[in-house]
């Protein structure tokens, strides 16, 4: 068997490593910034790795680019461009992540997903922290979890990833005892988000790792006791926990991904459009969510029937890849614990979204590709495409410092436009606009600093100033032609700007694409009655 040489393990190990650490303390990586940065240093490391090492396509390989050239594929059609090239980037970074893990030996993956583990006891540690100091507003009353995640359910969903890899050193007997008090510490963190299909999946994988143990007359009765638990567990969120109301949403949510794919067949609505679709395709008016809550549904609305076909495949490549491992008998327990892991989170996934959350999304693609093994050797000369490579990440940095730029005047923008001062926020929106020309957002802030200068000016200069935002609002409807806000404040600048019957319209066509908002319905018939 072909491998490579330390130093490239090293290399991985420490990038890889580096990335989970930063994904996790930045907020789970939902800063648009990170996410840029943690692109490119993986890209480096696959650039790297690339030209340095020569090796075959298989398989995995294959279905990994096939599901990435299907999520690029649903940029071409979609509405809001800005946000499928994010979310592009998150999973571009996740997969190269996963690629760049397969060349290490299983030796070598062991000591990387070391780190995971001990973010979770860092997790853990905080839920335990956070619940002793305030217990009664330990699941709610503040923003605690916001400064984190976007709720408890995220943290859970990334501890249930990890927790069935402490079964894998737990197995190793070196420092067992250590390993389990871990393992326990984690478990019990998992039950104290109350995150009920986490807490089921976790108590599952639990009984199965015991059962391996079943002939020792302590580890039956926990075993009797676990399942004692589970079926408690079961019978608690069957009767008393699930409100009708959270099934009825999800119900609502996953029809409106199916509404959305009916309309975006082949290729989809774009990847990590599903957010800003869902007010336009909702049946029936539920509470506002941002993703569809069901990973296949939402990937099936966002990257259509081809990319969700890709990512069928992925999965099973995965899963044939167990059954080879597991016939070859070498490093059973490690794959079998490796395949928990996945098909939990997956499990997960069919009534949650901790998928999509950036983090997760790479911690998901380092473990599913510890199933897979690159074989690999050190090229004796370094290609001439490296050059390429290297000028094409040079290309990659000016490309996405771009956005990183305008973001950074957006910022500004906003501090100056809520201080007042509208004129210099209108500077600073317009050089993010400069930077970033696709982002309907930028435009409808110039808009709304353009309305508060003719709101204080209602004189011909301040008509200038209302032309102006029109003009801006209309821009970031073409980019966002699904976003019935942005035409509510157009109908608003309308209206206020003596124009009734464009107004009117206007609000018309909000209501269009928001027909369960009531809001709009009553703002209809002030403007048609004033």
């Amino acid at each position: 068997m072909l491998q490579i040489k330390k130093s490239n393990s090293i290399i991985i190990a420490f990038v890889l490593s580096a990335v989970m650490i930063i994904s996790i303390l930045s907020k789970f990586s939902f800063i648009f910034p990170i996410q840029v940065a943690i692109f490119l240093f993986v890209l480096l490391l696959f650039i790297y790795l690339v030209n340095t090492n020569k090796f075959k396509p298989n398989f995995y390989i294959l279905s990994l680019m096939f599901f990435l050239v299907t999520c690029c594929l649903s940029y071409i059609n979609a509405d809001f461009k800005v946000n499928v090239r994010d979310y592009i980037i998150i999973l571009s970074s996740a997969m190269m992540a996963g690629f760049c893990f397969s060349f290490l030996s299983v030796e070598w993956k062991k000591k990387v997903l070391f780190v995971p583990l001990f973010i979770s006891l860092w997790l853990a540690m905080i839920l335990f922290t956070r619940f002793i100091t305030n217990p009664q507003g330990f699941f709610y009353g503040d923003d605690f979890y916001e400064s984190m995640a976007l709720n408890i359910n995220i943290i859970a969903g990334f501890l249930a990833l990890i927790y069935p890899l402490f079964f894998i050193f737990i197995k190793e007997q070196k420092n067992t005892k250590v390993f389990i008090a871990m393992m326990l510490f984690v478990l019990f963190a998992i039950f104290l988000t109350k995150c009920r299909i986490v807490v089921l999946l976790s108590t599952i994988s639990t009984i199965i790792f015991l059962f391996e143990y079943r002939k020792n007359k302590f580890i039956k009765v926990l075993i009797v006791l676990s399942i004692i638990l589970l079926i408690s567990g079961i019978g608690y969120i069957s009767f008393l926990k699930i409100s009708s109301n959270s099934v009825a949403d999800r119900i609502v949510w996953w029809k409106t991904a199916y509404l959305i794919f009916k309309e975006n067949i082949f290729f989809g609505c774009g990847l990590g459009n599903y957010m800003t679709l869902f007010k336009a395709f909702r049946p029936e008016l539920v509470i506002g969510t941002l993703y569809a809550h069901n990973i296949f549904l939402e990937l099936l609305a966002e990257i259509g029937i081809v990319g969700l076909l890709s990512f069928v495949v992925l999965l099973f490549s995965f899963y044939k890849k167990f059954i080879e491992n597991i016939l070859k008998g070498k490093d059973k327990s490690f794959y079998i614990y490796i395949a928990i892991s996945i098909t939990s989170f997956i499990a997960i996934n069919l009534v949650d979204y901790n998928f999509f959350v950036p983090a997760n999304m790479i911690m998901f693609f380092i473990v599913f590709s510890s199933m897979f093994y690159v074989e690999s050797e050190e090229r004796q000369k370094i290609k001439i495409n490296f050059y390429a490579c290297l000028a094409a990440y040079v290309v990659f940095v000016i490309l996405f410092a771009r956005p990183v730029i305008a973001n950074n005047y957006y910022k500004k923008g906003i501090n100056f436009y809520v201080s007042g001062h509208y004129k210099v926020a209108i500077e600073e929106f317009n050089k993010a606009i400069n930077f970033d020309k696709n982002n309907p957002e930028y435009y409808a802030q110039v808009s709304r600093a353009y309305f508060a200068l003719y709101d204080k000016e209602r004189d011909e200069k301040g008509q200038i100033y209302a032309d102006k935002a029109i003009e801006y609002l209309q821009h970031a409807i073409k980019l966002n032609k699904y976003a019935a806000q942005l035409k509510a404040s157009l109908a608003a600048v309308y209206w206020n700007n003596g124009k009734k019957e464009e107004a009117l319209e206007t609000i018309q066509e909000a209501m269009k694409y928001d027909k369960h908002d009531p809001d709009y319905e009553a703002y209809y018939y002030q403007l048609k009655n004033s």
